[in-house]
C-alpha cells in the first residue's frame, strides 16, 4: 500500500447513485464539508452520478480500481443494492457503513419484480457488509438496531444533515379555505400514500370543510404511480390530489409555508427528513406511528397507531379543527426541529467517525453497541 507521509487522513465517500435534491445525496455533500473543515481529505464517488451534479462526485471506479493507500478511509452509503458491491468487498482500507435502510422487499413486490429484487440483493449486501465494515453508523437508533441484528461490531449513531430550506413566514397560513394537506417523499410503496389518499376521501366525506392533498415526489415504481391516479379518481378526489413530482428547493419551501398539515402513513422509514423539514416549518405533523417515525418526531407529532383511513381523517381534523392544538405541536416541533440542527448533527457525525478515523480535535461518540464489551460483560456473568 502507498504511504501517505504526513498527508491527513483521506475519507472517500462512496454510494451507489448520487442525485441533486435527494436526501442522501444532500447528506453526503454536508458530510464531505464536515470532514473537510475537520482537516481531512474527503471527496465523494457513486456509481450512478445523476444530471445536475457537476464536479461533485467522481465515478466509483475511480477508487474500487485505485491503488490501495495508508490513510483512507472507505465510509460507504448503504441505502440500496450496489452493482460494485464485491469491488468495494475488495478493498483494503478500513470500511464504515453508514445505513439509511433499505425498503423491504414485500414492499416492492406487488409493481415492480426488479425494484423488489434489487431491494432484496441490498439486505444480503447489508448482512455481508459486516465481514468487512469496521464501524457502523446507523442515521437513526432503528436503523442501529438492524445493524446489531445483522452482527456488525461496532455500531454508532450518527445522524442524517438535513439542510434548511428558507421557508418564509405565512402568518395568514389558516385563513378561510380548504385545508391543505401535504406529504414529501418517493412515490413508492412503502410511502403508502394510498392511505393518505383513502383517508383524504374519508376526510371530504365527513367533514365540513373539504381538503386537499400535494403529494411532492419522485416517481419510484411507475406501476404505483398509475395504480393511485386511479384509486384517487375511483374515490372521488382525484380534483384534490396533486401529484408534484422534480419541485426545486424553493418551492418546496413555498409548499411548506403554505401547507396547513404534514400528514405521513408511510410503513417504512430509516429516518424520515421530510418530518423535521416540516417541523422546521412550523408545519404541525400527523404520521403513522410505524419504523423509525415513532423516534423522529419524539412527541411533537400526533402519531396514529394504523394507517386506517378512518383513523388518519380524525386525527388530521384533531389538529386542523383546534388553533390551540395546532400551536402547541407548531412550538413542540420547532423544538423537536432544533435537535437536527445542522452543525451539531455535522459534530455528532465526525464524534461517530472518531471511533475509527483519526480526527484531530474530535473527541469520539460512545458507541451504540460494541461486541467485544458485550462479549466481555457475558464472559463476567
Amino acid at each position: 500500500m502507498i504511504r501517505p507521509g504526513n498527508r491527513p487522513p483521506e475519507v472517500a465517500i462512496l454510494l451507489p447513485s448520487f442525485a441533486p435534491m435527494d436526501a442522501i445525496g444532500t447528506h453526503v455533500v454536508e458530510l464531505r464539508e464536515a470532514l473537510a473543515g475537520a482537516g481531512l481529505q474527503a471527496r465523494i464517488f457513486a456509481d450512478e452520478i445523476k444530471p445536475g451534479i457537476g464536479a461533485e462526485a467522481l465515478p466509483a471506479t475511480e477508487l474500487l480500481n485505485a491503488r490501495a493507500r495508508d490513510g483512507r478511509f472507505i465510509l460507504y452509503q448503504l441505502s440500496t443494492n450496489f452493482h460494485r458491491y464485491r469491488g468495494l468487498m475488495s478493498r483494503p482500507e478500513p470500511l464504515v457503513v453508514q445505513y439509511h435502510n433499505i425498503t423491504p422487499r414485500a414492499e416492492m413486490i406487488g409493481f415492480d419484480h426488479g425494484i423488489a429484487t434489487a431491494v432484496a440483493w441490498g439486505r444480503r449486501q447489508l448482512e455481508d457488509l459486516r465481514l468487512r465494515a469496521a464501524l457502523g453508523l446507523g442515521v437513526s437508533r432503528y436503523n442501529a438496531d438492524e445493524l446489531v441484528a445483522a452482527e456488525y461490531r461496532r455500531v454508532a449513531v450518527a445522524p442524517p444533515l438535513i439542510r434548511p430550506l428558507a421557508v418564509p413566514d405565512n402568518p395568514k397560513r389558516y385563513d378561510e379555505g380548504a385545508h391543505r394537506l401535504l406529504f414529501v417523499g418517493r412515490l413508492a410503496p412503502n410511502k403508502a400514500q394510498e392511505d393518505l389518499i383513502a383517508a383524504l376521501a374519508v376526510y371530504n366525506a365527513t367533514f365540513s370543510t373539504p381538503a386537499t392533498l400535494t403529494l411532492v415526489g419522485s416517481t419510484t415504481v411507475e406501476a404505483y404511480v398509475e395504480y393511485l391516479h386511479s384509486l384517487a379518481h375511483r374515490l372521488g378526489v382525484g380534483d384534490a390530489v396533486t401529484f408534484a413530482s422534480g419541485v426545486p428547493q424553493d418551492q418546496l419551501a413555498g409548499l411548506y409555508a403554505t401547507s396547513h398539515l404534514f400528514v405521513s402513513a408511510s410503513r417504512h422509514e430509516g429516518f424520515g427528513f421530510p418530518v423535521i423539514e416540516a417541523m422546521r416549518a412550523g408545519l404541525p405533523v400527523v404520521a403513522y406511528a410505524s419504523s423509525a417515525i415513532p423516534e423522529t418526531a419524539g412527541t411533537a407529532a400526533l402519531l396514529t397507531p394504523s394507517a386506517e383511513p378512518e383513523i388518519l381523517a380524525t386525527a388530521w381534523h384533531m389538529v386542523l379543527a383546534d388553533a390551540g392544538t395546532r400551536r402547541a405541536m407548531v412550538a413542540e416541533g420547532r423544538r423537536r426541529a432544533a435537535d437536527f440542527d445542522l452543525t451539531e448533527s455535522k459534530l455528532a457525525n465526525l464524534r461517530a467517525l472518531a471511533n475509527l478515523i483519526p480526527i484531530e480535535g474530535v473527541q469520539p461518540s460512545l458507541l451504540y453497541y460494541d461486541r467485544r464489551a458485550d462479549s466481555r460483560a457475558e464472559a463476567k456473568a
